[in-house]
């Protein structure tokens, strides 16, 4: 599948093709990289205020990079599920998504859930955050979601601009209180 992505380069628009596959198997390590740095750019501040590498390292050190990518494995049984790498025609990763869908049927609503969506760094600040979220948007739309719900860190201003840019209303305010120093 493609999206004809508008890129602003000076005055001069081009169009670059970018293509959305299903991740597999040999994805993992990208994966597990990508949900890494997403997770310190949401994280709260005292969790970043670990350097990047150290915040890393401790991360792949713990039992979560396993239980996030058998998370994401299982979700795929669900054939609503998008878990897809964005990449230009010449192979670059230029994002990740990872969408469930939830049903309350109570409610008879179908929530698609953005799970994880990340911009590599080289190609942010050029609109492709607004085109991910709009294919994922029409992808929603097709799988009969109601609702489209993503969370993001509340110091992520990017990420909470781009959301508001592309119309998601805050629903839940979350909070914590740091209660004992962490080492």
């Amino acid at each position: 599948m493609y999206l004809e992505c508008w890129l602003r380069r000076g005055r001069v628009k081009r169009m670059e093709r970018i293509v959305y596959r299903k991740v597999g198997p040999a994805d993992k390590p990208v994966l597990l990289e990508l949900h890494c740095e997403i997770n310190y750019a949401c994280d709260t501040s005292w969790a970043r205020e670990l350097p990047y590498g150290e915040y890393r390292a401790k991360w792949m050190s713990t039992s979560q990079p396993g239980q996030y990518y058998d998370s994401l494995i299982r979700s795929m049984d669900d054939p609503r599920t998008m878990a897809q790498l964005a990449e230009t025609e010449d192979g670059r990763t230029v994002g990740y998504l990872w969408v469930e869908y939830v049903d309350v049927p109570d409610y008879g609503l179908t929530i698609a859930e953005i799970r994880d969506f990340v911009i590599c760094g080289d190609f942010r600040g050029q609109g492709r955050g607004l085109g991910l979220l709009a294919h994922i948007e029409e992808a929603a739309k097709r799988n009969g979601a109601d609702l489209l719900r993503s969370e993001t860190g509340s110091d992520n201003i990017a990420s909470c601009s781009l959301h508001r840019k592309h119309g998601f209303e805050t629903y839940r305010v979350a909070f914590e209180k740091r209660l004992a120093d962490m080492d």
